[in-house]
């Protein structure tokens, strides 16, 4: 394991910096409050197309979010 972080784990971190709960960014990402706390327990996992795009809106995700432990590569 490289010590990269999951998606989920990446997810909540910047929730958390942000000090917003998680219905609130489940707006900002498009995403339901329930999938996004799957998400962030690391029970679910983000498509490659979820990833790249949510990269977009949160520059901290990138790089992290299209490599993430876990994951497959967004362009592999």
């Amino acid at each position: 394991m490289s010590g990269k972080k999951t998606p989920g784990q990446l997810i909540r971190a910047y929730r958390k910096k942000l000090g917003v709960n998680q219905k609130t960014l489940g707006k900002i990402l498009s995403v339901s409050l329930v999938e996004l706390s799957l998400i962030e327990n690391d029970k679910k996992q983000v498509s490659k197309l979820r990833r790249l795009y949510w990269s977009t809106i949160v520059p901290e995700f990138t790089p992290d979010m299209l490599t993430a432990d876990g994951q497959e590569p967004v362009d592999g």
